[in-house]
């Protein structure tokens, strides 16, 4: 009887341990960027294959990710191979080419509306400046130095409490350019009172680019939350504007440092999604653990 039960015993640890190989998948990206899973290691389908759980694996390609149907619209837009655009810039290459220059815009400006009581707590009161485009050398929301020091470092510490950032990888894997989001509390109230836009129904946020290597930099935000979207205009200084630097070729080493503002209905204190270019991220910009001013 005793070894008959030692029989039983062994062939259910036997059964057991059948079902485990059976059970077992090998699952994983191969170098060309392909995925795989499948029952033994002798059929991964590729050499030096990248292991990993099912569920650490990226998305197969980013754009294949779903998106807002007015982020499309938007990216449409923007495209210098959609018609509407070729049709301008087969406008200017006739001028350019008979010597014609089209009038440059005005650079008058309104006067500057009177500042909200005790929105600047934090930030030196300053005259806002014309409207105008914010490419050009002054920025449309002055800050001095020390300011903006403070203000980038804020950007970095909010990402231990409220996460928001794009990493942007060259071919070989090395980092070519870091992109961050916060909000701030005190430099929303300054900007707001800066460009003259109603607190009550705006909301800003704040980024920093900062680049590892020579990088091509433009500040195509687009903004999502509860089935509504919005893209601050980077041509319109009371939407988008830089505090540091420009767009275009941003060099090794330096940083691009600026500001957007949303309609108040984007609340920075929910889940909120933004996008640059095809990549997207999600936070709650507003958490309450962290330095918020």
């Amino acid at each position: 009887m005793k070894a008959r039960s030692v029989a039983v015993t062994l062939g259910a640890l036997a059964a057991l341990a059948s079902g485990a190989r059976g059970d077992t998948s090998f699952s994983g990206v191969c170098p060309d960027g392909s995925y795989f899973i499948v029952q033994s290691r002798a059929s991964i389908p590729c050499a030096n294959p990248h292991l990993a759980d099912p569920s650490d694996l990226p998305p197969v390609r980013p754009y294949l990710l779903p998106r807002p149907y007015t982020w499309y619209v938007d990216q449409e837009a923007r495209s210098p191979n959609n018609p509407y655009n070729l049709l301008e810039t087969a406008r200017k290459i006739r001028e350019a080419r008979t010597g014609v220059t089209s009038p440059a815009p005005s650079n008058a400006s309104a006067p500057a509306p009177p500042a909200q009581p005790g929105a600047t707590a934090g930030f030196a009161r300053a005259t806002p400046p014309p409207q105008t485009e914010s490419f050009g050398a002054e920025s449309a929301v002055p800050l001095a130095d020390d300011e903006l020091r403070d203000l980038v470092r804020l950007i970095s510490l909010r990402q231990d409490a409220a996460p928001a950032s794009f990493q942007i990888d060259d071919v070989h894997g090395a980092s070519s350019l870091r992109i961050e989001l916060a909000y701030s509390a005190a430099f929303e109230g300054y900007a707001l009172a800066t460009l003259g836009r109603d607190p009550r129904a705006n909301h800003v946020l704040v980024w920093s680019a900062r680049s590892a290597k020579a990088h091509d930099f433009r500040p195509n935000f687009f903004v999502v939350q509860s089935g509504r979207t919005f893209r601050p205009d980077p041509q319109n200084a009371a939407e988008l504007g830089f505090l540091l630097g420009g767009p275009g070729e941003l060099p090794a080493g330096e940083m691009a440092v600026g500001y957007f503002v949303v309609p108040a209905s984007f609340d920075p204190g929910k889940p909120l999604e933004v996008f640059w270019n095809d990549r997207s991220v999600e936070a709650v910009l507003a958490a309450e653990a962290g330095p918020t001013h």
